[in-house]
């Protein structure tokens, strides 16, 4: 992840007609890149559409979601944006969104950023809804508040179960749609189609489980007043029954859904709403009242929730140079890690306090909900090749105090740097190297930066070496990722993979 969000909703009517350009306000910015956002509702249907985004300075890099980069020019002060095959097509009523993180060499800068869209009509070819196959029925899902108890998601030894059954967790980490405002304040029902539709790729490609970002840094959710303390999930109270609608449709396309609560991999937290989470209690213990708890509390039970992911990747914003006489908060040894990428703002006993209160909080409502975090290198997740696994259930309840506090699996993310992982990745070791009492899920990865490893041999590599789960990043801009969850569907000897989330 970079930097720089920006939304561009636009229309078409005319065979190759272009429109006029518009203002796209910048609504943050900081050393490096800036973030802008502008939506416009869909008053007629298109198919295949470019847009073409003018700034006053020139922009270094880019990357796309919802679309593609077809084109730069004039010295990167042009970009040209080409449609997904999946959102070419937007009816009456639908709101294109395009996210993308920008960066830029000219400093803290607040760019004039237009944007113009040039499109073709011709015959709209969106999916219609899932059917059932012959002689079956699609099972019904439930209305907001109103689920019953079922099935869940839970650990035995080092594999999960479901309904009883070892399966594979396959799927994908969607992410988002549109970076930081996805939920909350009524941005769900602009996302519902596109959400959907990931779904059904993942259900048709085979996938159980997948992995979505909320709050990020507080952008649009939760609720804070002036005083940085938590008052609710969102302003208008609609972010409960969204997100139910959200496990509705996992449920409907029987997949289990994994919402990560927080992200530490780029530091644009301007309004410092995450900052005073992490650095005050009495914030943390205010956003723990006021939204998680009602938050897991109106879901329990809800057959499709997976699991909980407190934060993706908190050595984004770790400070490596920490020295402390406790192994759990000593720093020191991570100073050449690539710890601090995004800004070396928190130390370990900060960070562990914030996942600890969490996980705990999450288990008072329910016992059984399974509790995660993203790490972006097993090497702080593991005490084997030398290193120190700073998230321990030692670890953690030593920073934060709570017994029940604890992580249920590894998520390790594992990435090539220039051609090679480290020797702590999963994809160079067995599941049983590690030498652990929980299942590990891999829970981030892509061919991109896959040493050399495609993503067929990827999810075979998961699967075959004793792990309990696979979610390549990211399925919106890389939807050729289902290949390697086809691959493995039909496998059984490390767990099924298809199941009904009833």
């Amino acid at each position: 992840m970079r930097t720089c969000i920006l939304w561009a909703s636009l229309w078409a009517s005319l065979l190759h007609s272009a429109w006029a350009a518009v203002d796209v306000p910048v609504t943050n910015h900081w050393n490096g890149g800036f973030q802008a956002e502008t939506c416009f509702d869909i008053f007629q249907d298109l198919h295949a559409w470019n847009v073409t985004l003018t700034f006053d300075i020139p922009v270094t890099s880019m990357n796309v979601w919802t679309a593609t980069v077809a084109e730069t020019r004039d010295g990167g002060k042009v970009y040209v944006l080409h449609n997904q095959a999946w959102n070419q097509d937007e009816h009456v009523g639908d709101r294109l969104c395009i996210s993308f993180f920008a960066t830029t060499s000219e400093g803290d800068v607040v760019p004039k950023v237009q944007a113009s869209l040039t499109t073709t009509t011709g015959e709209v070819t969106t999916p219609g809804p899932l059917t059932a196959a012959p002689g079956h029925t699609l099972k019904p899902t439930n209305a907001p508040g109103t689920f019953q108890p079922g099935s869940r998601l839970s650990i035995d030894g080092t594999h999960f179960t479901y309904n009883n059954q070892r399966i594979f967790l396959s799927g994908v980490n969607l992410p988002w749609i549109s970076y930081a405002y996805d939920f909350g304040d009524g941005l769900f029902q602009q996302r519902k189609v596109q959400l959907e539709h990931q779904m059904r790729m993942l259900h048709d490609a085979g996938g159980n489980s997948m992995r979505l970002w909320i709050h990020i840094q507080a952008e649009t959710t939760p609720a804070f007043n002036s005083s940085g303390m938590v008052i609710g999930l969102d302003t208008k109270g609609t972010f409960l029954s969204e997100f139910i609608e959200l496990l509705n449709l996992g449920q409907k396309y029987d997949i289990l859904i994994t919402p990560c609560l927080w992200n530490a991999a780029v530091n644009q937290d301007a309004h410092n709403r995450l900052d005073g989470l992490l650095r005050d209690p009495v914030k943390l213990q205010s956003y723990i009242d006021n939204a998680l708890i009602p938050w897991a509390t109106a879901v329990k039970g809800h057959p499709a929730l997976g699991s909980w992911d407190i934060m993706n990747e908190p050595e984004g914003m770790l400070n490596p140079e920490i020295v402390h006489a406790d192994p759990c908060f000593d720093t020191t040894a991570l100073k050449y890690s690539g710890a601090g990428w995004a800004g070396k703002k928190y130390n370990y006993e900060q960070f562990l306090r914030f996942l600890n209160w969490q996980a705990a909080a999450i288990k008072q409502i329910d016992p059984k909900y399974l509790v995660s975090v993203g790490v972006s290198n097993p090497r702080f997740n593991t005490d084997k090749f030398g290193d120190v696994d700073h998230y321990s259930d030692s670890c953690l309840i030593k920073a934060g105090g709570k017994p029940t506090g604890v992580m249920d699996f590894y998520q390790f993310h594992s990435y090539s740097w220039e051609g090679k992982f480290v020797k702590e990745s999963p994809f160079l070791n067995n599941f049983t190297e590690y030498v652990v009492s929980k299942p590990i899920l891999v829970g981030e990865f892509n061919e991109q930066d896959g040493g050399g490893m495609t993503i067929v041999q990827m999810f075979d590599w998961t699967y075959n070496h004793g792990y309990a789960g696979a979610w390549s990043w990211d399925f919106v801009g890389h939807p050729e990722q289902g290949n390697g969850i086809r691959h493995i569907k039909d496998l059984t000897t490390n767990g099924v993979i298809p199941i009904s989330v009833q």
